[in-house]
């Protein structure tokens, strides 16, 4: 069974009919503003794995636009019943992050998982499940048999490709001190462009890096955290981050091709890749 990007957007349009008060606000994010508004979280979809398994795919929105939300695991943010803490971010810029963890549950998962934000004293929450019609393919788009982007952390390392999956690669920092970050990428390009999927106003480079804060003690500095490119075929782009404060930090590398973040939506082709680094005075 493949969801279609109408059948996508037609699932995402019924989500305020179908869900309670609370979920409903969850889903359907409100009007953007300055600060003090609550943090979303998203069901973006689910997916089988090869073992019979299956992956539920969820992000959030921050419809604040000068307010970066920092939210730790356990009464502010939380998964329920059963353990708090699922690799969930602690971190919330603003804008719509999509994809950003994974949670692995039995193929038949039919129980009652929650995920609670509450910022700005306001909760939000949405409950994540395996309902048909957010079923999504984020490895292969069956319209143009395009794929995410591969990251390495190095050379002839393990590929990393879709959504994130534990922990990718381990690091040791000292605070202030920039250690670099390198990865490699290469990319499998579409056939054909879907039909009424190109937009005429909107310049879209080949490959797109981006790294982002998922947790932490303090903030983290990238040289670049935004690295574009116009050829997609394999690039090594590095960066540093410097560190402000010891703990430890995930860090979640974000390589985009054409179809933009997040896929335009529709969930592929990207690829996250979770780094840890684990931070001295």
């Amino acid at each position: 069974m493949r969801a279609s990007r109408a059948g996508v957007l037609a699932a995402v349009g019924a989500i305020g009919v179908t869900l309670g008060a609370t979920t409903a606000a969850a889903q359907a994010p409100r009007t953007v503003r300055e600060f003090g508004a609550p943090v979303n979280p998203m069901l973006e979809g689910w997916y089988r794995n090869p073992d019979g398994t299956a992956t539920i795919l969820v992000g959030f929105f921050n419809p604040n636009l000068t307010q970066t939300v920092e939210l730790p695991v356990g009464d502010l943010n939380r998964f329920s019943p059963g353990p708090e803490d699922r690799g969930q971010p602690t971190h919330f810029p603003p804008g719509r992050s999509w994809g950003i963890l994974t949670i692995q549950v039995p193929g038949d998962f039919d129980g009652d998982l929650t995920w609670t934000l509450t910022a700005n004293d306001q909760p939000a929450s949405i409950p994540v499940h395996l309902r048909p019609p957010y079923f999504v393919e984020p490895f292969k788009d069956a319209a143009n048999n395009n794929e995410p982007p591969t990251i390495r952390f190095a050379p002839d390392g393990e590929g990393f490709t879709g959504p994130p999956v534990g922990i990718a690669r381990t690091m040791t920092a000292r605070v202030g001190t920039p250690v670099e970050l390198r990865v490699w990428t290469s990319d499998v390009k579409p056939e054909a462009e879907p039909e009424g999927f190109a937009n005429p106003f909107v310049v879209v480079k080949a490959l797109t890096l981006r790294w982002h804060l998922h947790r932490g003690p303090a903030d983290v500095a990238f040289a670049e955290p935004v690295q574009e490119f116009e050829d997609s075929a394999d690039q090594n782009p590095t960066t540093t981050a410097t560190f402000s404060a010891p703990g430890e930090y995930w860090l979640r590398a974000e390589a985009l091709d054409e179809t933009g973040v997040g896929g335009s939506g529709f969930q592929c082709c990207w690829t996250s890749a979770i780094v840890q680094v684990t931070v001295s005075p």
